[in-house]
This record gives C-alpha cells, sequence and structure tokens, in this order.
C-alpha cells in the first residue's frame, strides 16, 4: 500500500531531519579532524623551530596534504550523497505543481546524476578545506625554507 501525500509528505519532514542531523553529524566529525590536524601541524612547526630540524617543517606539510585528502575523501565517501538529496527534496518542496518525489533516495536514481568526477570536484576541491590545506602546506614549506639547510 502507498502512503498518500499527507503520509508522504510527513515521511518527507521525517526525512528532512535525518538529513539535517547527518548534516550535523558530519559536520562535527570534519572539525574535530580539523582541531586534531591543525594540532598536529602546530606541532610540528613548534618542532622544526625549538630544533632547527627542518625536516619537521615536511612533516607538517604532509599533514596538511594529508588533512586535505581525509576531508575530501569524507565528503566524497559519506557528505556528498546526502547533499543530492537535501538539494532534490528542497526543490521538490519549492517547485510549484509539483506532486511525486521518491522518499528517501540516496541512491541517486531520481536525483541529481552526476559523474565520479564532478562528485569527486565538488567533494575535494570545495573552498573552505582547501584554502586551510594550502595554508598549511604552504607556510610548513615557508618554515622549510627559512630554516635553511645548514641549521639542521
Amino acid at each position: 500500500m502507498r502512503p498518500d501525500v499527507k503520509e508522504r509528505l510527513e515521511i518527507l519532514k521525517i526525512e528532512m531531519t535525518l538529513l539535517q542531523s547527518t548534516f550535523d553529524k558530519y559536520d562535527d566529525l570534519i572539525f574535530r579532524n580539523r582541531n586534531w590536524f591543525i594540532t598536529l601541524w602546530a606541532g610540528a612547526i613548534g618542532l622544526a623551530f625549538t630544533t632547527d630540524v627542518r625536516e619537521a617543517s615536511i612533516l607538517a606539510a604532509g599533514v596538511g596534504l594529508l588533512y586535505w585528502c581525509i576531508e575530501g575523501t569524507m565528503r566524497y565517501q559519506y557528505w556528498y550523497k546526502y547533499v543530492v538529496r537535501y538539494r532534490a527534496v528542497r526543490e521538490w518542496l519549492n517547485e510549484p505543481g509539483s506532486d511525486s518525489i521518491s522518499v528517501y533516495d540516496l541512491t541517486n536514481h531520481y536525483g541529481e546524476s552526476v559523474g565520479n568526477w564532478e562528485r569527486f570536484r565538488k567533494s575535494v576541491f570545495k573552498l573552505e578545506p582547501s584554502l586551510l590545506a594550502l595554508f598549511l602546506i604552504l607556510s610548513a614549506s615557508v618554515v622549510f625554507i627559512f630554516l635553511g639547510p645548514g641549521l639542521g
């Protein structure tokens, strides 16, 4: 037995709540990861300055690159499908004359269908994490250059 319009709307309300709680969970996880990586990066930079071992700045740059890869992977594997579904539900709710939407479809069979490259680009090359990773890597490179080869 298929649900009627009122029941489908109630299911969609529940779905929106579930989607929002999922976003909250991933946002919390992403920010905790960022905090850990910034702490590790700062520790490696501090180690490079206090011991005059410039290789520690390479470690700091590696931490920045690792952060970018992990966050991009997390967004690509888990987060992105919820964004696509959230947008599909939002557009359906705001589109006049629309009377049909699949209920809780994370398979992308009925929503936005993009290729793997587009999904990868939208997940990994987001502005905020990319800028943070770039800052971590470039500043570690500056420390590497600043310490010079003769000091280590």
